[in-house]
Order: structure tokens, then sequence, then C-alpha cells
């Protein structure tokens, strides 16, 4: 004769069985997962782990570097003392069309040491291939004209309205950037930066409107040909021509309605300074501000997914390099650059996409696209403004661009493609060294340079 079945399974069934517990559920057997399930776990459980170990290092390496800096967040400044500021200059990376990827690394790997030192900061980003050499030439360029007295500075010019603290003169200006220093974000950044000091140190320093200088070298081929007979005075205006009335009654002829109408002379131009050391670059250069250069290499494309994933799993390596140079910018030790400088993160150029090399064919190949509808365009535009045919309904719903319209965008156009060959020729060449350079320019370096075991 058989057993119940709460003895065969024992007291401790029995015990639970009037619990309210269901009996299914004590009945119920544990058991492994199956073979697709234990693969499926032990992949989760791996990526999570490793993601969550790194981020764990990351936050050990910036708490560690904190408190090395936060000291220097503690000290008091007089009435008439300037907090420390540094510039930090990022560009566009080769074939990205993200021009602040350089910046946004800036923020997340760089900035928090800056913040914990209480050392403020001014982002100068080129948006554009070569944007970042013109902006560096034009300011130091501006700067000359200020220290030569032709030009009052910005904050002169409020200080002459409302007096304000501190020293606001260019050479107050220029000692607070040497004390501050100058942060580099790439090689690329590099590249363009050290350029734009040679360009900016040499030649004159006149201001000069550089679209009405290109625009003087540009042939008007397009525009010269004529597309149709010209316009009479009495059924149409040229394109860009005047619609006042004709001169000799704008003057008040003696068929005018008023008599003769004497004109005043008009006024002479404005005496503009002479500029003596516009032509005379000098031969040996003021001293410059430090410069902290920050290591970055952006992955782009398909093929370098591979890379993505890593840097995904080992942020701490882009943390620690990022740290490291915020230290050493906070703590202000520097040294003499040298040619040997120039390599630094070099291995990054390995990582640019080849697409890069073809950028003067895409240029080339877009010039010549626009130019064979510009014909188009300008000959449509001249035909509705002389009057030959009645526009289109199309056109009327949307007018299409006028003679003097199409020039402007032919310039813009022109103008954006010099300067992105002008940025090629930088970026694909080496790093720019100005013999000038030696012996004023300085980086910082880390004062307690040591390894880790991260």
């Amino acid at each position: 004769m058989n057993e119940p079945a709460s003895a065969q399974k024992g007291g401790l069934y029995s015990a639970l069985r009037f619990t309210g517990i269901p009996p299914s559920w004590l009945e119920k057997r544990p058991k492994l997962p199956s073979r697709n399930w234990l693969i499926f776990i032990g992949v989760v459980t791996s990526i999570a782990g490793l993601y969550v170990d790194d981020r764990r290092k990351c936050k050990k390496i910036r708490e560690e570097y904190t408190a090395k800096v936060r000291h220097l967040a503690e000290e008091t400044l007089g009435t008439q003392d300037w907090p420390r500021k540094v510039t930090v200059y990022s560009c566009r990376y080769p074939e990205d069309h993200d021009h602040e990827r350089s910046m946004v690394y800036f923020k997340r790997y760089v900035k928090p040491m800056l913040v914990a030192a209480a050392i403020d900061y001014d982002i100068i980003n080129g948006n554009q291939y070569g944007a970042l050499t013109g902006k560096v030439s034009d300011d130091i360029k501006k700067r000359r004209r200020e220290l030569a007295g032709l030009q009052k500075s910005h904050e002169e010019e409020l200080n002459s309205f409302i007096p304000l603290p501190g020293d606001r003169t260019p050479a107050g200006k220029a000692r607070r950037q040497l004390e501050g220093g100058t942060v580099i974000i790439g090689r690329h950044s590099l590249k363009e930066y050290l350029e734009g000091v040679s360009r900016g140190w040499s030649g004159s320093a006149k201001v000069v409107d550089q679209e009405e200088a290109f625009a003087e070298t540009l042939s008007d081929d397009v525009f010269d040909d004529p597309l149709g007979p010209p316009p009479t005075q009495e059924s149409r205006t040229p394109p860009g021509g005047s619609l006042l009335p004709p001169p000799e009654l704008s003057r008040g002829s003696a068929n005018g309605l008023f008599g003769p109408i004497r004109q005043a002379p008009p006024p002479p131009p404005p005496k503009m300074p002479t500029f003596h050391m516009s032509d005379d670059p000098p031969a040996t250069l003021p001293p410059q501000s430090p410069i902290g250069l920050v290591p970055f290499t952006n992955h782009l494309g398909f093929l370098q997914v591979p890379y993505m994933i890593y840097d995904f799993f080992t942020e701490r390596h882009r943390v620690l390099a990022g740290c490291k140079a915020g230290y050493a910018i906070a703590m202000g030790q520097t040294r003499p650059m040298t040619k040997k400088d120039l390599d630094f993160d070099i291995q990054s150029e390995g990582f640019i996409k080849g697409s890069w090399n073809k950028l003067p064919k895409r240029i080339k190949e877009s010039k010549e696209s626009y130019y064979k509808d510009l014909t188009k365009d300008v000959k449509i535009a001249r035909e509705l403004a002389y009057g030959e045919r009645e526009p289109t309904r199309a056109e009327r719903s949307h007018p299409p661009k006028t003679e003097v319209e199409l020039r402007t965008q032919r310039l813009k156009k022109e103008l954006k493609w010099k300067e992105d060959l002008e940025g090629w020729e930088v970026l694909r060449g080496d790093v720019c060294w100005d013999e000038r350079f030696e012996g004023v320019l300085s980086v910082f370096v880390d004062p307690q340079e040591h390894g880790h075991s991260f």
C-alpha cells in the first residue's frame, strides 16, 4: 500500500502546505536554464561587468586628480585681481560633419579639472576647415594694432564710459593671457593654431576686407556675356540699375520744376592713421602663452566601428589623458617647446578617413556642376529683368534669384571653396614651425609624472 504524498515529500512540504502557498509552487523543481539562455545571460553579464568596472575606474581617476587641484580653488583673490583664464582652441576634424566634436571632447574630459581648480576658460572653435587659422591670425593682427596704439581694445572703450576696476589696457590683457595659457584639442587643431600664429606675426597688420579683396580676383565671364538685347530707357530697367529719376532732373536743370539745385560737395574722406609697422613684422616674437596639448582621435566610418566599441568600454584611458592634461594646465609648470613636440598625437593621423585626400576633387566637381546651372540661372534672371518674357506660374510662386543675388551667392561659394582648399592644405601637411617660435613657445607638463595601474 502506497504512503501518503505528504509523507513522501517530507515535513517541510507538510508545514508549508498550510501557509497558503499554492501547492503547484511547492511541487516545482528548480532546473538549469537552456543552453541559449545560459549564453545570453553570460554575454549580458560580461558586457555589463565591463561597463560598470570601467565607469568605476573613471570615477576613481577623476576623484584622484580633482583632489590634487582643489587647493587652487581655495586661494583668495584680491579686489583688483583677475581669475585665471585659459583659451581653448578646437576646429573641425577632417571628414567630420560635426564641427563641435573636439569641443565636446574638451568639456567631457578636460573641463572637470579646470572647474575643480577654479580656472575660467573661453572656447574658440573653427566650424570650417581653415577657420581657426584665420581667427588666430586676425586676433594677433588686432593685438599688434592695439599695442601700437592705433586701435582701442573693447575693454578700453568700455572703461572710457564706465570706469571699471582692474588693468584693462592691451598690455594688461596680454599679461593675463600669458598667465592663463592656451589649450589645443588634437593634432588637427595644433596645425591650424600654429599656422595662424605664424601668419599673424608675419606680413601686414592692416585691416583687410577678405570678401572684397577676393571678389576683385574673380572673373565675370559668366555675367559679362550678354544673353539678350540691351534694355531701353523707356521700357525696362537694367539689372542692378537705379530706380531714381534721371540725373538731369535730380540735379534740377533749366527745364526742371524747381530750377537748378546746388549740391554740397561730398565730405572729405576721414584721415586714417599711418601704420608704420604693417610691413615690418617683428623679427622676434613677444612672449606667448604656454600651450596645453590634449590628445584627441576621432573614429569615423564603418571600418572603425571596432575602435568605437573598444573606446566605449575603455573610457578610462580618455579620462586619464584628459585629467593629466587638465592637471598640467592647472599646475602651470612649463618647459620650452621644441621641434620634437611637432610629433604630438601623430598616431591619430592614421585614423583619418581616406576620402580626406579626395576633397579637392569633390570641390572641383561641385564647381563644375554649379557653374553649369549658374549659366541657366543668369539667363532666366536677365530675361525676366529685361521683360523679354512673362514669368511662368512656377516662377510666380517661387521667384528665381536676381542677377545681384546670383553674384552674391557665387562670391560666397567661391570663398568657401577657397577656404576649404587652404584649410585642407594646412591639415594635410606637417605642423607649422616658424624659426621665431624657438625659445618663445612653451608647453605645460605634468609636475609629477607617474604611472597608473588602471
